[in-house]
């Protein structure tokens, strides 16, 4: 059978996190991620990610939680495991407050997440400008670190290329 060929466009979290769950869904093919530029110069290594769905109003809701559900758990294995300081992936506690209270006081992902509680009013007292707040535990994910740790996934049938132009673009196999 014939090797099947595909090429990711974008070398950003998304790029390379879609080219790495190719790679391993799509038996003996060959994944090329091509981008003008690569870690460390693209905007996904100057962000750390959060992982705190927001709600989007023309997707369904149970497709929106299973979204959710199915990253925490992809980032919670890699959290999880040896590589996790590698993947620059960890867990994270904290608050997320507001200034008025939220139309859903307990979002659609509070039983994904880890010990999600509605803050007390002790708590909220250091946050004086604001009226209500929600204490969890999430992920986090600091990119400049996760970006390179994705070059490296599945060399063998991953290539990056930075088209050649008049910046002088280089390609860069994985």
């Amino acid at each position: 059978m014939d090797t099947v060929r595909i090429a990711v466009v974008g070398a950003g979290v998304i790029g390379l996190s879609t080219a790495v769950c190719i790679s391993q869904l799509v038996p003996r093919c060959s994944v090329t991620v091509i981008s003008d530029k690569f870690t460390p110069d693209t905007t996904s290594n100057v962000a750390a990610g959060m992982l705190i769905p927001h709600t989007y109003p023309d997707t369904p809701v149970p497709t929106q939680k299973q979204w959710f559900t199915e990253t925490f758990r992809h980032l919670s294995a890699i959290a999880e495991s040896a590589e996790a300081a590698d993947a620059g992936v960890h867990l994270v506690s904290g608050w997320q407050v507001f200034r008025n209270v939220p139309s859903e006081e307990v979002p659609f992902w509070a039983d994904v997440v880890l010990g999600f509680r509605r803050m007390a009013e002790a708590e909220l007292k250091r946050f004086p400008q604001y009226v209500f707040g929600q204490a969890f535990t999430t992920l986090k994910c600091e990119t400049s670190v996760y970006l390179p740790w994705l070059e490296k996934r599945p060399a063998e049938t991953q290539e990056t290329q930075a088209p050649n132009n008049a910046t002088g673009g280089k390609g860069r196999k994985t």
